[in-house]
């Protein structure tokens, strides 16, 4: 867990600081009055400041869940939250329900390693599902933690016999912590992501719900 954080943090500040110093004098490079005498030249460094503004925000996407740095600050639900409702895309609906899940539950690792769970299965359903609604769950019932994605896309389109790379480490994840994780096809069309860990802790936790349409 330490060598992903240290990692998201030279993404974030190391890579992250690099494209931010190329965005600014890209920008300054469009303000030259010589440069704007050609609108084709302009309109490139245009398209050039867009992409790296572009690339500055999944550079600090991916350190945020790469790292996990929310996770000890926030708890393991608002770090998922965060995380899932920071995608742009305004032709999907994201739908989040949860409750707090009682930190004495959870040592660091174990909540880091559910943490990359759910952030591998919600970035595969932004990115592959093609679905228009997706809805994530975190929440705790006697004692049982449940993570579920589930999506309305096109289901799963890989033959059990050939994971993915993302699929394999998340299930190397789930037997680190003692979890179960299924990817169960849903009826109705999409593929559902569930992930339990019992725990002998029935503390109850604040109840977060809320319905999140990215833009």
């Amino acid at each position: 867990m330490e060598e992903a954080q240290q990692l998201a943090a030279e993404i974030h500040d190391g890579l992250g600081q690099e494209l931010a110093g190329i965005s600014l004098l890209v920008s300054a490079l469009r303000r030259n009055p010589k440069v704007q005498q050609y609108p084709d030249v302009h309109q490139c460094l245009a398209n050039i400041s867009d992409l790296m503004i572009h690339a500055m925000v999944s550079c600090r996407r991916v350190s945020e869940g790469f790292g996990g740095f929310l996770v000890p600050q926030q708890g393991l639900t608002a770090a998922l939250l965060h995380f899932a409702t920071q995608f742009e895309d305004g032709n999907i609906h994201v739908e989040f329900q949860g409750r707090n899940i009682p930190a004495n539950w959870l040592d660091e690792a174990t909540a880091y390693y559910l943490f990359g769970i759910g952030r591998e299965a919600i970035f595969n359903a932004f990115r592959h599902s093609h679905a228009k609604i997706i809805k994530v769950t975190c929440d705790h019932v006697d004692g049982i933690i449940r993570l579920s994605i589930e999506d309305n896309g096109i289901g799963l389109v890989e033959p059990l016999s050939g994971r993915g790379i993302g699929r394999s480490i998340m299930e190397f994840r789930a037997r680190s912590i003692g979890a179960e994780l299924s990817f169960t096809a849903v009826p109705t069309g999409g593929l559902r992501v569930d992930c339990l860990l019992s725990r002998p802790n029935t503390a109850s936790g604040g109840f977060i719900g809320t319905s999140h349409q990215t833009q």
